[in-house]
């Protein structure tokens, strides 16, 4: 069987990317995605009034972060019990509730746990990357899971730019404004989004078998193409948890333009720019790439795009340098996301696809709930060259990894070529 025919026959197997299907959750996770960006960029500022250090910021964020570890995995199951439309409508009421505590919050505490809150919500993107999953197959899994990115691109430029101009008013508008862009999903999804079993298409014997198996981290990552995945997934992770969770408080200390310090205005209109490159970075630059490079060589790229990009702020002086630095992660970071997450689930059974890819979420939680706090240690002492420094080793770490442990060409590849 020649290539052409084996690529046809399996996405005959699987069903096709259509976008009457996808829109809806294009939709609903753009609006979710856009009430967290309103609230991130106030986050370290309105901690700070209520008398917050660095340190205590990450600890919030990876208070957080601990909260999807242990709900990460519990929410992708659930997912492919009860159907990805349920799962989506609970995060989203839960997002909300989350966004009231925080704009009712006066002390650090309370704030603290409408975080923890928050943290369960990370489920959202599971269910939503599992409802792609569902409806694409492993020939356009990459460009499915591209096109919720390219929805978090669209929900950071709506919510972190209106987020940097209602700062300017008070703190808790932005928090205010979550709370409409949570509610606004919520209403996309119950009235948009059909519901369904995620493992649809297959009999009830193996629905049966997939609800009963005794999900665990150990038969997720078996495969010795996984556990490589997901080590150099970690590493790449931590190296951008310790850089996103603390740029704020490095950049309010060290840069100033046109004798103006760094703030949420300018956090807000910089999320902002991120979401424009996410959804740039989706709609042409990753199916461009996917054409052409292996996914070993797609995270060996994307690993020297952000390592220049985190040594280039360390030396930023000037605007001009500060915005090549962060369009250098901001341009890696949109192409990691998919490329880890396509990878992961092309080598996962259908219908486990909400478990793996909640654990892979929780797994990514687990460097969350660490990488904060160190970063958050270092900048809170003034150590922005040991920051610096760790962050650029994590990548290297995780390029070295794929270099000498992912093989030169993908293995469905080589699968197809061979049927």
């Amino acid at each position: 069987m020649d290539i052409d025919a084996s690529t046809a026959e399996n996405d005959t197997a699987a069903p096709k990317l259509e976008w009457r299907v996808m829109l809806p959750v294009f939709l609903s996770v753009s609006l979710y995605a856009a009430s967290a960006a309103a609230a991130l960029p106030i986050l370290p500022f309105y901690l700070k009034e209520m008398g917050g250090t660095p340190l205590v910021f990450g600890i919030v964020i990876a208070t957080e972060a601990l909260t999807q570890f242990v709900a990460g995995p519990v929410v992708g199951q659930l997912s492919d019990r009860v159907g990805r439309k349920k799962i989506l409508l609970a995060t989203q009421v839960t997002a909300f509730t989350s966004f009231l505590m925080l704009a009712l919050a006066n002390a650090v505490f309370p704030a603290l746990l409408a975080r923890v809150l928050f943290g369960f919500t990370g489920g959202t993107f599971t269910a939503a990357a599992a409802y792609a999953a569902d409806h694409s197959s492993p020939a356009n899994r990459r460009q499915a899971i591209g096109i919720l990115n390219a929805a978090v691109g669209l929900g950071g430029i709506a919510g972190a730019g209106l987020s940097g101009y209602l700062s300017g008013i008070s703190l808790t508008v932005p928090i205010y404004a979550a709370m409409g862009f949570s509610a606004t999903s919520f209403v996309v999804t119950a009235a948009l989004i059909k519901g369904h079993v995620a493992s649809h298409g297959f009999d009830e014997t193996v629905k049966s078998r997939a609800a009963s198996d005794k999900a665990s981290i150990r038969s997720i990552i078996s495969s010795p193409l996984i556990r490589v995945l997901v080590i150099v997934l970690l590493c790449y992770f931590f190296a951008y948890g310790m850089y996103g969770s603390q740029i704020a408080n490095y950049l309010q200390a060290t840069f100033t333009s046109e004798g103006n310090s760094f703030g949420p205005r300018e956090l807000g209109y910089i999320m902002a720019a991120d979401g424009a490159i996410n959804i740039l970075v989706q709609l042409f630059l990753l199916q461009w790439l996917g054409r052409y490079f292996t996914e070993r060589r797609l995270i060996l790229l994307i690993c020297a795009i952000v390592a220049v990009g985190y040594i280039t702020v360390a030396f930023a002086m000037t605007l001009p340098v500060l915005v090549f630095a962060l369009l250098c992660v901001s341009v890696g970071d949109a192409l990691a996301r998919p490329t880890f997450i396509s990878a992961l689930s092309v080598h996962a059974p259908r219908e486990r696809q909400g478990i793996v890819l909640g654990t892979a979420q929780s797994l990514l939680a687990a460097t969350e709930t660490v990488s904060p706090v160190i970063a958050g240690f270092l900048i809170a002492q003034a150590l922005y060259g040991v920051w610096t420094g760790a962050i650029i080793a994590f990548v290297a770490l995780a390029a070295a990894v794929a270099w000498t442990r992912l093989p030169l060409t993908d293995p469905e590849a080589e699968g197809q070529a061979n049927e």
